[in-house]
């Protein structure tokens, strides 16, 4: 298994609210990427807040033989929420902050990987020279586009694209969606936030992946975003070669 991982902040930013995790174990890895938002430096701290929360909350309960990983994205993301609610009220500076989520743990020893996200960041699987978007953005825009009311490329450029529609810490509760895959040997995952894709479309990001490979790709990937105008904070994760199960041809 391979992981290639990178934050930048863009171009037109002047701190990066993005974050992210990797974490790996004898049977169960972590990948997980967050943009932050909010006035000042919120964003930076709710983002922040909900990475170290996953990462402290995987470390401690990852190795216990009943880790199951549906509860833990429900759990992890909770308490994520929790505390950015807490945070967010008790300091006027944060007031309204919140981040997304989106999350991928991998069980190596049934090679499935399960996807948790809230927000507008994205997951991605590259099998079979397809890139399929595993995510669903929560999105005022995506609603609409779903309900019929845009077309897919009025989407793309409506002006309230990138309003949020379900972040951590915003409510009182928060609903995480949660996916299962089978992964199978030259599978490839792609975390990223929002700075990615908004420059970037799914045929460019599989094009660049096909071109210069995992390891070079995280790099190009975030040059072509902010080359096309690097207005948000960019952050990818690519894992790949994620099983030694059946393989296909890439």
């Amino acid at each position: 298994m391979r992981v290639y991982c990178e934050t930048n902040k863009g171009l037109m930013r002047e701190n990066n609210e993005d974050n992210l995790i990797v974490e790996e174990s004898d049977r169960f890895n972590l990948y997980a990427v967050a943009d932050g938002m909010g006035g000042h430096k919120a964003g930076e701290v709710a983002s922040s807040i909900a990475i170290d929360t996953i990462r402290e909350i995987f470390k401690e309960n990852s190795k216990r033989e009943d880790f199951k990983a549906p509860s833990f994205i429900i759990q992890s993301i909770g308490e994520a929420n929790e505390k950015i609610r807490k945070e967010s009220q008790s300091k006027e500076e944060c007031s309204g902050m919140g981040t997304t989520i989106t999350m991928v743990i991998v069980d190596q020893s049934l090679n499935i990987a399960y996807v948790g996200n809230v927000g507008d960041s994205r997951a991605y699987l590259i099998r079979n020279n397809e890139i399929i978007q595993i995510t669903e953005d929560h999105t005022y825009v995506h609603e609409l586009f779903k309900d019929g009311k845009i077309s897919f490329d009025e989407a793309k450029h409506h002006p309230k694209r990138n309003v949020i529609t379900r972040a951590v810490g915003s409510e009182e509760y928060v609903h995480a969606d949660i996916f299962e895959i089978e992964l199978f040997s030259d599978d490839i995952i792609l975390l990223c936030t929002d700075g990615l894709t908004t420059h970037l479309t799914d045929d460019k990001i599989l094009s660049t992946i096909k071109e210069f490979g995992c390891s070079e790709s995280v790099q190009r990937l975030i040059k072509f975003a902010n080359d096309n105008g690097g207005t948000d904070n960019i952050t990818v994760i690519i894992v790949d070669n994620i099983t030694r199960g059946e393989g296909y041809d890439r």
